[in-house]
């Protein structure tokens, strides 16, 4: 009877056993998704975690599903990055996703539907301070996240674009052209239409005298429609 009872205790072990494993490999598929990308499923999350770019790299894949998991459960979660500072989602719906990676800086992550059913990533990060000016990358990949052609997308504006001159005016483009030599442009992307907004940034490093000629011409900000 002893005997019988123990065969019973391990066969109840065995089972309970792989009833966990059964459920922990039922989950795994959801988690290990998330970092495998393909392209019939692809989600701006998939993106968020799977995307290999140095401005996202200083978060490990697990903690930005660590991130996720919070939103998911209504939490904001403040996760430790590779620089020792603090990184946190924004904003995350089904196509849209914007994350402080840290004080100074932000990633947006935006799904475009092309024609003829494909999916383009658009990424926007900027860089800036309340002592420096603000400045953006824009780059875009295909469902496989590699990285496209932006020129494909989208057309860099010209610095002629930012401005608003009549005739006239006490300033010409040529004038304004010579004393910005480096345009910063800062850019976000809409959560919910094809355009990114572009704003001219060059107030921080400008002399106060020549900005406060050319603002009265500037236009505050300008849309670049994505192709």
């Amino acid at each position: 009877m002893r005997s019988f009872i123990k065969r019973n205790n391990q066969g109840g072990l065995m089972r309970l056993a792989m009833a966990i494993f059964f459920a922990i490999a039922a989950l795994m598929p959801q988690r290990a998704g998330a970092a495998k990308v393909a392209a019939d499923t692809l989600s701006i999350r998939d993106v968020f975690v799977s995307l290999q770019s140095e401005p996202v790299e200083i978060l490990k894949k697990t903690t930005r599903l660590d991130m996720l998991d919070y939103w998911d459960a209504d939490s904001v979660y403040k996760a430790v990055n590779a620089m020792d500072g603090l990184s946190w989602i924004e904003a995350c719906t089904p196509e849209y996703m914007k994350v402080q990676l840290t004080p100074v800086s932000t990633l947006e992550l935006r799904m475009l539907h092309r024609k003829k059913g494909s999916t383009v990533v658009a990424s926007v990060y900027t860089v800036g301070s309340s002592t420096q000016a603000e400045d953006s990358e824009v780059r875009f990949y295909d469902d496989k996240l590699n990285e496209l052609d932006s020129k494909e997308f989208f057309k860099t504006p010209e610095l002629k674009d930012f401005f608003d001159i009549p005739k006239g005016a006490e300033i010409t483009m040529k004038e304004i052209k010579d004393m910005i030599p480096f345009p910063t442009v800062a850019y976000s992307i809409s959560p919910d239409e094809d355009f990114l907004t572009a704003r001219l940034t060059v107030g921080k490093y400008m002399d106060v005298d020549n900005y406060k000629t050319i603002s009265r011409y500037l236009r505050p900000e300008i849309r670049v429609k994505l192709k």
